[in-house]
């Protein structure tokens, strides 16, 4: 096991160009990148992820604690077009048996030959302005209940290799931001330094769809989630009397989820949302949404800094 210190990182490469399955105003390229967080931990753990299983031959799922996406003006998530030509770089680090971290860069296609590295310097530091940056960690669980999707418990797959992956510097972990998070059901519970509270309390209720929102195992999809988020950002828009080109138009340049629970077929969700706005440029919002369900049992917080068309 090695600890890597601010520096470039052996990495996998992934040549891509943009297909409708990857773009739009809709969960689709959270939900790609997603795919290329497997891809990676299978590669570099020596595991099978899709058919994982624990030691006692229960199905064992790596399913998402903690996403974040960074982006910027020029670079966001509802940015990319249809034949887009994009290199992703991406590496896995050990958090564990329980655990991994994983690190993409999205940006313009590189050079052939060009080592793949990732530049954690870059990465926590100053980054390019045309690249999209993306930080998961995911844990292994499995159904604690048969057919419920509630009450999951941590399970290790058999085979999983972390202990060849480096480590992160411990200050780099998100566990501290969600453990936060999870107990103050806030990112920001003393508000977003140079911004003022706008909205505070903006409300969307749904039921989970059974048509679309569940994954191959039925649980609910962490993708999904995204769709929540702008759910409820959608809601606060209409409070707010904005319309839906503006809607369209905002740009996404942070964005992170941490994920609590799950939920089952059909069953009820509520979000909250509050808005702050900054001070020192216009049109610049924070928003942050909490999802529970009817029992008032956490499932999710997120944070999202964007850009308004009137920026």
């Amino acid at each position: 096991m090695t600890t890597i210190e601010l520096d470039k990182v052996p990495a996998l490469r992934r040549d891509v160009q943009v297909m409708p399955s990857m773009c739009g105003h809709n969960p689709a390229l959270y939900a790609r990148i997603g795919d290329w967080t497997w891809d990676t931990v299978g590669a570099l753990c020596g595991v099978n992820v899709p058919r994982a299983r624990s030691v006692s031959g229960a199905p064992t799922y790596l399913s998402f604690f903690y996403y974040r996406l960074r982006g910027s003006d020029l670079a966001h998530p509802h940015g990319l077009e249809f034949g887009d030509e994009l290199t992703v770089t991406s590496a896995s680090f050990d958090f564990g048996s329980e655990a991994v971290h994983t690190l993409h860069r999205i940006g313009p296609r590189e050079p052939d030959g060009a080592p793949p590295l990732i530049d954690l310097g870059e990465f926590y530091g100053e980054r390019r302005d045309d690249c999209l940056y993306v930080e998961n960690m995911n844990r292994w669980v499995s159904r604690s209940m048969e057919g419920s999707n509630q009450g999951l418990e941590v399970a290790s797959p058999d085979g999983f290799r972390h202990w060849e992956l480096p480590r992160l510097p411990g200050d780099l972990s998100p566990r501290r931001d969600c453990g936060a998070a999870r107990k103050t059901r806030s990112f920001h519970p003393e508000g977003v330094p140079g911004a003022t509270l706008a909205v505070v309390d903006s409300v969307e209720s749904f039921t989970v769809d059974v048509a679309s929102e569940l994954n191959g195992v039925g649980l609910l999809y962490f993708a999904s989630f995204f769709a929540y988020v702008d759910r409820a950002l959608l809601r606060l828009w209409r409070d707010m009397g904005r319309d839906n080109d503006s809607f369209l138009a905002k740009k996404v340049l942070d964005l992170r989820v941490c994920y609590f629970g799950n939920a089952d077929a059909g069953q009820r969700l509520e979000a909250s949302t509050r808005l702050w706005q900054h001070t020192g440029r216009a049109g610049r919002e924070t928003a942050e949404v909490v999802i529970r369900d009817g029992n008032d049992r956490l499932l999710a917080v997120a944070a999202v800094e964007l850009l308004t068309a009137s920026a």
